[in-house]
């Protein structure tokens, strides 16, 4: 079945959304936790969860925030590589203007 031919989901209530957002909290769960709990995808689950918390933030209540889902893929290797690269280019950058400043002072 394509995505338009689907079926849409039903509703989740608020009421029905939030005790299973926090039983997931008191089991020290992540959003893709919540999200197989009730059916749905993260960015379903996501959006429901803001649009909740929007509602009961007008009301007064926060939300309490789940665990936070570990970065997949390289985790911090990727910011160390994109740091190693941006020192390299302002050191390059650097030396080209030692390099610009000398030769003018000798010339």
């Amino acid at each position: 079945m394509s995505d338009s031919t689907k079926a849409k989901a039903d509703a989740i209530s608020a009421p029905v959304f939030t005790k299973a957002l926090l039983e997931t909290h008191a089991n020290d769960g992540t959003i893709a936790d919540l999200a197989e709990k009730l059916n749905r995808s993260i960015e379903q689950t996501r959006a429901k969860r803001n649009s909740v918390a929007a509602q009961l933030k007008e009301r007064g209540v926060e939300l309490p925030s789940l665990r936070r889902m570990a970065r997949s893929g390289h985790g911090g290797a990727g910011y160390d590589q994109s740091a190693d690269m941006v020192s390299q280019y302002m050191s390059d950058l650097s030396q080209e203007t030692d390099e610009v400043a000398t030769s003018e002072v000798e010339g």
